[in-house]
């Protein structure tokens, strides 16, 4: 017999189970309700719309790598290669534990276009992580370029990401990330090399 009342962060969790494995398009309230042991009619109780229940899983998961794996990144007292594993293994965590994949990604390709406001709040996670990653690149060079290697960065980790899905191989992830901190090393370098062989250049060019 389904449950009279549950708390909400209980609503949030099987919520984002439901919508890691079918997505939001495919996700009906009912799907919400069976997974919280509700009826769908308490479920509007929580909260009043599918698209409403989306923000808040979306701004829960937002909150959670804001916490705990983007703050590492402007914590001056670690240093760039502790920087770099700890997102590392905070994103692994996290996409290890589902086989969906990455909700962020997976929403951005359905909402893009047909749901402003739920892609806004996904796109703000992204620059989030974005704004972090450059934070650490910003030691060694330029923001125009930190920047940069920054948005590769979080490209080619969706993309393992996807990778990892296809082929049921964790191994992707994890090569993208080490990938990210040995072309950090390499670019940090190829730089130093040039500056000595170039005295009027500098590593931040």
């Amino acid at each position: 017999m389904p449950k009279q009342k549950v708390s909400s962060k209980y609503v949030l969790k099987q919520s984002l189970k439901v919508f890691r494995s079918k997505g939001y398009n495919h996700t009906s309230m009912v799907d919400i309700a069976e997974a919280c042991g509700l009826k769908k009619g308490s479920l509007y109780h929580y909260y009043r719309s599918k698209e409403e229940l989306m923000k808040a899983v979306i701004e829960h998961m937002h909150e959670y790598f804001k916490k705990e794996a983007f703050i590492h990144a402007y914590d001056e007292q670690l240093g760039v290669h502790q920087k770099f594993q700890l997102l590392a293994d905070i994103t692994e965590s996290q996409y290890f534990a589902s086989e969906y994949g990455c909700l962020f990604g997976n929403l951005a390709l359905e909402t893009a276009g047909v749901i402003p406001e739920l892609f806004a709040k996904v796109k703000a996670f992204f620059e989030d992580w974005i704004a972090a990653l450059t934070h650490v690149f910003s030691t060694k060079f330029t923001p125009e370029k930190a920047k940069v290697l920054a948005e590769e960065s979080v490209a080619e980790i969706e993309g393992a990401v996807m990778m990892m899905r296809i082929f049921n191989n964790k191994d992707f992830l994890k090569r993208a990330n080490e990938r990210i901190l040995q072309r950090f090393e390499q670019i940090v370098v190829n730089e130093t090399t040039n500056h000595v062989n170039s005295p009027n250049k500098t590593i931040r060019t």
